[in-house]
């Protein structure tokens, strides 16, 4: 082969090849940026803006870094971290605080989703008690009596060879009843 023809030919690949990456280039779709109103900033780093989905996990990673900043925990809501001079102030102010006052008087609040209204009874002059009984259903029985193929589980080699040998005959006995 000559030069002239392999640059060539490695010419028409490496064509073939920017068209493709320019072809999957065109079918990517772009990635969408959030919001920046959005991100909450870090409590423990003020530099650490993350979306909301991931601030729980990262508050347990970022505490782990700055363990001697003494910030405490709200006990209604686990992602509120404030200083512990403020904790008083936020557990009077904290929106999750009416959770706790639902669950220790209910009837004080107004219910947090509207209660269903009360369902008057249908008065219907079916009665199932008055249908006459139906046997009920044996699995191990119906299998036994009709053609269906059963595996022996967890049994050992000579016991699952004479319950295939079971198997055969029953099967051979109901193929002669069936006819």
């Amino acid at each position: 082969m000559s030069s002239s023809k392999k640059t060539s030919k490695s010419a028409a690949t490496s064509a073939a090849k920017s068209a493709a990456k320019s072809a999957a280039k065109s079918n990517i779709q772009p990635k969408i940026e959030p919001n920046i109103d959005e991100y909450i900033k870090c409590p423990y780093d003020e530099s650490h803006s993350l979306l909301p989905g991931r601030f729980a996990w990262h508050l347990t990673r970022c505490a782990r870094n700055h363990f001697s900043s003494g910030m405490v925990r709200c006990p209604f809501n686990n992602t509120h971290v404030v200083k512990p001079k403020g904790l008083n102030n936020h557990l009077l102010n904290c929106p999750n605080r009416c959770d706790l006052e639902r669950f220790l008087h209910p009837d004080a609040l107004p219910p947090k989703e509207p209660r269903p209204s009360q369902v008057d009874l249908v008065e219907c002059s079916e009665n199932w008690d008055d249908e006459p009984p139906a046997p009920t259903y044996n699995p191990r029985e119906y299998s036994e009596n009709n053609l269906i193929i059963r595996q022996l589980v967890g049994a050992t080699p000579a016991q699952r060879r004479q319950f295939r040998e079971m198997e055969r005959r029953r099967f051979e006995r109901l193929n002669q009843n069936r006819q």
